[in-house]
């Protein structure tokens, strides 16, 4: 590919389209890639950003990228976009599109800073919560040109207006942008893998050797299989967090009844003393039966964190990885043909290597930690079960005790059966979560073999 550099003083002002109702299409297996400089000004695009957004090379490089804006974008989303960017974190959004014959597309962005500006790869996104997002959209878009009129400040409007929206996605189920995003990653590449893994064009499977580096196919290939098992770790995620609030709640559920015992345990007769060595036991292990829920907590959230992380890195890896063959080959397929640019080919090469080599260790080092916080978490779980069987011993002592007493006796009794209602209520979370760590057991030695290829893999990539 012959590269011809334009100066930066070739910024263009080009008309903006009428908006109409016709889609610019494109498939699941097309990546558009693009690079910006640190004023969003394009350097590069690839030949599915000029097929689909209707421009010429000639015409999108040295534009800025909102060349392509929508009317109907909110203005919030874009304000979202750049507060990542401009604190030198990738993000990942939804954005519709305006091609320069104004007809739309959407896309599921996924943009990195990088060395000199930012680099973006786009797919289409055709997820349920796509649909989801698209409706939003649109309230979000009423809602700040309602504000716009109202304050007559767009800025305080856009404002305004990013607050509605996060408010929205917060009714959908998620806390901020940050998890919104992670699921919207998960699902748009699951779905996007599954309609992939139907079918392939030719043009697509072609990977000769020399001209994509074959470690680099097997290295989308694992990461491949990982988003697909993305569901199966998010679905461990959500059940850990569900059961973490709970182990919470109970251990300061006991500790609040032992100390409840004690109290009552002192108002008693000396002959009733023996209910005050049954509270006094029931304060011990609440103490200790509370450092092992928090300590059983926080391996939760450690895990949580981590699949989280690995979300986020294997999607974010696959899509550059991907990306990078998709390059070599238009590179061998347009090598005879000049490419307008303002970098050269094996700057942009350079720029994806850098973009998932680190996230390839990040994978690797994390997939690699799961088993030991699943054998962690199922150690935790026995030893919760041995805590709630010396509660039920000290819960039928104290019956025992109670039912020989006077009346005095009477909160304890009630102390009594609100800590077996807890205990019971405890081993059906407790069930419930030795189930989820159970059923993935075997999934400890799965990522134990994936970080055994991709460890392999990665010392064997050469860099060109």
């Amino acid at each position: 590919m012959l590269t011809e550099e334009l100066t930066t003083d070739k910024i263009k002002d080009l008309k903006k389209p009428v908006p109409v109702n016709q889609e610019s299409p494109f498939t699941f297996e097309e990546l558009f890639l693009s690079v910006t400089d640190t004023k969003s000004q394009i350097t590069y695009a690839n030949e599915v950003f000029v097929n689909v957004s209707k421009y010429s090379q000639q015409e999108l490089v040295g534009q800025l990228h909102n060349i392509d804006r929508h009317p109907d974008m909110p203005r919030a989303v874009f304000h979202i976009f750049w507060e990542y960017l401009n604190a030198g974190k990738p993000i990942a959004a939804y954005f519709k599109n305006l091609a320069g014959d104004g007809s739309f597309y959407w896309v599921f962005a996924l943009t990195f800073p990088c060395k000199g500006g930012f680099l973006s790869i786009r797919l289409r996104p055709g997820s349920e919560l796509f649909n989801t997002v698209k409706d939003c959209y649109a309230k979000t878009l009423q809602f700040e040109k309602r504000k716009e009129q109202q304050l007559g400040d767009k800025q305080k409007a856009m404002e305004e207006s990013r607050a509605f929206l996060l408010n929205l996605l917060k009714k959908e189920g998620f806390s901020d942008y940050r998890e919104f995003m992670w699921n919207a990653l998960q699902k748009e590449m699951s779905y996007r893998e599954s309609i992939l893994s139907e079918g392939m064009s030719e043009e697509k499977k072609k990977t000769e050797k020399h001209i994509v580096p074959p470690v680099l196919v097997k290295v989308e290939t694992i990461l491949s299989e990982l988003v697909l098992g993305l569901e199966n770790l998010q679905n461990i995620h959500n059940a850990l967090i569900g059961h973490s609030d709970y182990i919470l709640k109970l251990a300061r559920s006991i500790l609040l009844l032992s100390l409840n015992a004690q109290i009552s345990s002192s108002k008693l007769d000396q002959d009733d003393r023996s209910l005050s060595v049954v509270a006094e036991k029931m304060g011990e292990q609440s103490v200790d039966g509370e450092k092992r829920l928090i300590n059983m907590k926080e391996n939760i959230h450690h895990l949580s964190d981590l699949i989280a992380e690995l979300n986020f890195e294997i999607i974010s890896s696959k899509l550059q990885v991907e990306m990078t063959i998709d390059f070599f080959k238009e590179l061998e397929k347009q090598k005879f043909e000049k490419e307008i640019s303002l970098i050269q080919s094996d700057e942009v090469i350079n720029l994806l290597y850098d973009a998932f080599m680190p996230r390839l260790d990040v994978i690797s080092k994390g997939i690699g930690k799961v088993p030991a916080y699943l054998r962690d978490l199922m150690n935790g779980v026995k030893d919760i079960e041995r805590f709630l069987l010396v509660l039920r011993f000290i819960h039928i002592t104290g019956k025992v005790e109670v039912a020989r007493m006077n009346d005095d006796a009477n909160s304890f009794s009630t102390t009594f059966q609100d800590l077996v209602n807890e205990i019971e209520t405890a081993d059906s979370h407790l069930g419930e979560l030795n189930e989820v760590v159970s059923d993935n057991k075997d999934s400890g030695l799965m990522y134990t073999a994936y970080q055994e290829r991709l460890t392999n893999l990665i010392a064997n990539i050469d860099r060109r």
